[in-house]
């Protein structure tokens, strides 16, 4: 149950975020937040990471669409399993960040995206951008020490 929780308030977290954007900022406009650190730079990101793809957000929906379900059904394995509260937690910050992209996404046709960070290159991103980079990072190792300790019981 734990895990639904931290799935569907990391999808909260980034609804109510993406909406105070879209009500408090207008569109293409910058906002410092930590001086020379942090912005606050309201886009709408039809395609993927640095508008990848964005002249085909059809094929995006459907590619994050298969992705997540793949996502879901291994989530739905584990939890079923019992295992590995850290590869589930992990698991469910990923799918919350998903589920709230893809579902702006499906209503809209892009995702809202308005934290810049000036370093580099560095694309402009959201709340569920976050939860499913840290997830997703987070979710190597705790694959491979479930993997191991998997390998140990038998």
């Amino acid at each position: 149950m734990k895990y639904w929780v931290i799935l569907l308030s990391v999808f909260g977290i980034d609804r109510i975020s993406k909406n105070w954007v879209q009500k408090k900022l207008s569109l293409g406009s910058r906002k410092e937040v930590w001086k020379d650190r942090l912005y606050f730079r309201h886009i709408k990101n039809k395609g993927m990471a640095y508008n990848t793809l964005e002249e085909n957000p059809k094929a995006v929906l459907r590619m994050t669409g298969i992705l997540m379900g793949i996502g879901f059904l291994q989530f739905l394995r584990l939890l079923h399993q019992k295992k590995s509260p850290a590869l589930l937690t992990s698991l469910a910050c990923m799918l919350g960040g998903a589920l709230g992209n893809f579902w702006e996404r499906a209503n809209t046709g892009w995702v809202t995206d308005f934290l810049y960070i000036p370093f580099r290159k560095a694309p402009i991103f959201n709340v569920a951008d976050i939860a499913i980079v840290l997830g997703g990072i987070c979710t190597i190792p705790f694959a491979w020490l479930a993997e191991r300790s998997n390998v140990k019981e038998m």
